[in-house]
């Protein structure tokens, strides 16, 4: 459960990346490709304005030189009048709604006709016509009164808004370089505005394609990279918890490994000393008088049973750690084992008013060297159902055969496993029942693994749980050729 928990944390923290990163690089590409529509659309338009002024700056050239050759009063005329007339004739262009007129320091002089608007040149479009270079501006929204001092319109008042594109030309002789005068055209515009419409119509089209095909190809890699990074972090996350579960397994496998010793040493220290026990307590109930005599021989009795117990459990104790240890190896069969396991935890059911179910479907020969482990598996998985039942209910050892497993299931009718346990069952805990020690199911764990068999909890609800046990069936754990004939 902890596991998904971190992992699904994990899973959002990359997906938040992915989105946030997305977001980011998207607004990049878009403020890009806006810039680049910007920039584009500046510098056509300025083609677009540029070509007109081209044209008009030609065609005044052109009319000074015919002007020029006419005749010889022409003579006569100044460079002035000589130009004056040159942007006459080159006004009868389409469109030209008016000229203004300047001398060579952008002084306003005069106008045709004598109705446009006076005003002196501004010093930036001076400064282009004095390098004899003409100079355009396109105004998308002009009013009429900006261009005319009186139209019969005006009297209504009703002043016209139109587009309108002011070129700017030097006058100066064509093989001279000295500026004599200036004409500025003031052109009527919604030619110029429509192309500029189709302009920037098709320039947000390409944009829009633009921005479409590279944001698609960008999420499509983002998400393929960030698709591997989550693939290499969710390895990661697993790899990380199962090294931790390593760690506490080795931790645990160390704590067992003490444990064997000390039991070892301590079953071998207690073996004497109850031995004499079990014989005075013996000694002293068969000599049981007076009045008190029968309920003092009870007592003993139960004494004598109890230090019989106990006798039991080390002398047990010490069988199996004698063949882990490399003992004697003789061969045990699956009902003597169930019978066996029944017999150590009857005494328990009784005390719990639990009843005792062993259903034994198969018979199977295991060595000795296995068959104590399974018990000592067995009973303490028992012992923990005994202590989860309540009284009146039973608890179920069930021992069958599966192809290449010999499965043992242990099913209690307590209250279940609590959900928020189960991701750390078999690693020890503070246990909850008193006397418990906190290590029974994990050591039980370090058995099977030690066995090759896989312990788990196969069902838990509040009806109760049941553990499976299943041990593969080697030439260590099941022979079946050994059965006796029956």
């Amino acid at each position: 459960m902890a596991t998904l928990e971190y992992l699904e944390r994990l899973m959002l923290r990359s997906r938040r990346t992915l989105l946030v990163t997305l977001g980011l690089t998207l607004c990049v590409l878009a403020a890009t490709v806006v810039i680049g529509w910007l920039l584009a659309r500046t510098l056509i338009r300025e083609q677009i304005s540029h070509r007109d002024a081209g044209l008009l700056y030609a065609a005044t050239l052109m009319e000074q030189a015919d002007v020029r050759g006419d005749d010889a009063a022409v003579a006569l005329k100044s460079d002035e009048q000589i130009g004056f007339d040159a942007a006459i004739l080159a006004s009868r262009m389409k469109g030209v709604m008016g000229i203004r007129f300047f001398d060579a320091a952008g002084r306003f002089t005069d106008s045709f006709p004598a109705n446009i608007q006076p005003r002196d040149l501004d010093s930036h479009t001076l400064g282009f016509v004095r390098q004899l270079e003409p100079h355009s501006h396109f105004r998308g929204d002009t009013p009429m009164s900006d261009v005319f001092i009186y139209l019969p319109s005006f009297a209504t008042g009703r002043v016209e808004r139109i587009p309108t594109l002011e070129v700017t030309v030097p006058l100066h002789r064509q093989d001279a370089g000295e500026v004599f005068g200036i004409a500025q055209f003031i052109v009527e515009g919604h030619s110029i505005a429509a192309e500029y419409r189709t302009l920037d119509r098709h320039l947000t089209g390409l944009a829009g394609q633009i921005l479409f095909i590279a944001g698609a190809f960008l999420t499509l890699m983002l998400w393929l990279a960030f698709r591997r990074v989550e693939s290499l972090n969710r390895r990661l996350a697993r790899q990380n918890i199962d090294l931790s579960r390593a760690n506490e397994e080795l931790a645990m496998a160390a704590r067992s490994s003490a444990l064997g010793a000390v039991s070892a040493h301590l079953m071998h220290g207690l073996k004497n000393p109850l031995d004499s026990l079990s014989r005075f307590v013996r000694d002293r109930g068969s000599e049981g008088n007076g009045d008190n005599g029968t309920d003092e021989t009870d007592d003993w009795q139960d004494a004598v049973a109890a230090a019989r117990r106990m006798q039991a459990l080390v002398e047990h104790t010490l069988e199996v750690l004698a063949d882990v240890r490399g003992g004697t190896v003789y061969d045990i069969r699956t009902d003597e084992l169930a019978k066996e396991v029944e017999g150590r935890v009857a005494s328990l059911a009784a005390k719990r008013g639990v009843t005792l179910g062993i259903q034994v479907e198969t018979v199977e020969v295991l060595s000795s060297r296995v068959a104590n482990l399974v018990v000592l598996v067995l009973v303490n998985l028992m012992e923990n159902a005994i202590q989860a039942t309540p009284r009146g209910e039973s608890v179920a050892l069930q021992v069958l055969k599966e192809p290449r497993h010999l499965v043992f299931r242990v099913r209690d009718h307590g209250s279940g496993f609590p959900a928020h346990l189960r991701s750390r069952l078999f690693l020890p805990c503070k246990s909850t029942r008193e006397g418990g020690s906190g290590i029974g199911l994990s050591i039980c764990k370090q058995l099977a693994d030690h066995l090759g068999a896989v312990l788990v909890l196969e069902e838990s609800q509040e009806g109760g749980c049941v553990f499976s046990f299943r041990l593969p069936c080697t030439s260590e754990s099941s022979r079946p050729d050994l059965i006796p004939a029956s």
